[in-house]
């Protein structure tokens, strides 16, 4: 080889030598800069979906929540440290919140279900109060048909709906819902865990059922206690009747469900007062379905849990409502007993199924200087009707004019008129003037 032709090529390798000394130097660097980068953003995006969707989660909370004590408080409450003569709380309370065959078809839409639109026009009313409370007679479990798709199960009717209805319950105003009614057991020890798991997910206090756990704390609470503008209100559920008992053993039936049982009851609200209840109420599932008539056992297990302890008696079941009264107590109390609260929402024919109330109970605490008494001071009605409105089949509709967007028609009129004949004056129908909140 000539040394010119040497000379070229030791100068020709050098130069790309130095080239991909240049590329590692500077170049190499921005490129891993700029992919480094584009995996960040990228992360970051996936930070900021999962931030979003804790953020969504959260925000399906309802106002209370659980505190270290065991008793469920306002969220973001400043703690009142001054000590005031009375207190009042007004509580509202409904009976069953069905989700049927016709419901889950009314309310379907392209992606998933809205059954808010059943509750709007009471949504305003539970804004007014402090506490409120319905019984969550279905399942919500997702590994089960509901009940649009199978609507019996084994011969008996079984109640399994969407879990989209906690949006529409949480946005209606409930903070708490009880679960022992006969439908619990419906799709076993799996149905009820499921549906056990949104409601807490969901942030609902709930009683009736728990989850298959020997430590207790972890299985649920018996009783839940709310602490409603400073007086302790708890609430109780247990079911007298149970569907489809052969889907769970024994053990899983003791452990996971709330049937009614005197003894059990007794203890229960004595518990519930050791824990701090000033207030109790009870929810019975019992009765017959479809008619105001009261059996034996109504008006002998409500006259046990009155003398038990109880301040207030809920009954549910009939799917219609039955009258309302006072039960005397042998220490001279008078506890507030409706024998069923009906259906609340529900898909079902009958003219009884589709009048409901809303139950509004004032509690009072007056505190002197070496006694603190808690009463029951005010209790009255709202008359609603389960009707078509907007478009939609089953909208729960309240009876007054001032109470519903100033809406009358003779259906409410009517419904008005029956409901009030079944209480009978026991209590007053609300009236709006009342109210000077």
């Amino acid at each position: 080889m000539k040394n010119g032709s040497m000379s070229k090529l030791i100068k020709s390798f050098a130069g790309r030598t130095f080239a991909a000394i240049l590329i590692c130097m500077f170049v190499l660097p921005a490129v891993l800069c700029i992919e480094a980068s584009c995996f960040f953003f990228e992360t970051t995006n996936v930070k900021a979906e999962t931030k979003q969707t804790s953020k969504k989660k959260t925000s399906k909370l309802p106002r209370y929540e659980k505190g270290k004590d065991g008793i469920w408080h306002l969220k973001k409450e400043k703690k009142n440290t001054e000590q005031t003569s009375k207190t009042t709380a007004v509580c509202m309370f409904t009976g069953d919140l069905m989700c049927l065959k016709g419901q889950q078809y009314d309310s379907q839409t392209k992606d998933g279900y809205n059954f808010y639109p059943s509750y709007k026009y009471v949504a305003p009313i539970f804004k007014s109060a402090d506490f409120v409370c319905g019984n969550l007679e279905t399942l919500l479990s997702e590994s089960n048909p509901i009940t649009k798709n199978k609507v019996t199960e084994n011969g008996q009717p079984q109640c399994n709906g969407p879990v989209d209805y906690l949006n529409a319950l949480k946005k209606a105003g409930f903070d708490m819902l009880v679960t022992a009614n006969n439908h619990t057991c419906d799709w076993g020890p799996k149905g009820i865990k499921e549906t056990k798991t949104h409601l807490d997910e969901y942030g609902f206090a709930n009683v009736g059922t728990h989850y298959n756990k020997k430590n207790a704390k972890k299985a649920g609470e018996r009783f839940s206690i709310f602490d409603v503008n400073g007086i302790k209100v708890a609430v109780l559920s247990y079911s007298h009747i149970m569907n489809q008992r052969g889907k769970m053993s024994s053990s899983e039936m003791k452990t996971m469900v709330h049937l009614f049982d005197r003894n059990t009851v007794k203890k229960d609200i004595k518990d519930a007062k050791k824990s701090g209840a000033e207030f109790v109420a009870v929810y019975l599932h019992f009765g017959i379905e479809n008619t105001e008539s009261l059996n034996s056992a109504q008006l002998e297990d409500t006259k046990f849990v009155a003398e038990a302890g109880a301040d207030l008696i809920l009954g549910s079941h009939p799917h219609c409502l039955q009258k309302c009264t006072y039960i005397k107590t042998s220490d001279k109390r008078k506890v507030l007993c409706m024998y069923s609260m009906g259906n609340f929402c529900s898909s079902m024919a009958r003219v009884i199924n589709n009048d409901t109330l809303i139950l509004r109970v004032e509690i009072t605490k007056t505190t002197g200087k070496n006694k603190v008494k808690v009463q029951m001071s005010d209790a009255s009605y709202i008359p609603c009707r389960v009707m078509p409105k907007d478009g939609r089949s089953f909208v729960v509709m309240p009876t007054l004019k001032e109470l519903n967007g100033g809406y009358s028609s003779g259906t409410l009129t009517d419904a008005a008129k029956r409901i009030g004949k079944i209480m009978n004056g026991v209590i007053p129908e609300y009236s709006v003037s009342s109210d000077k909140k």
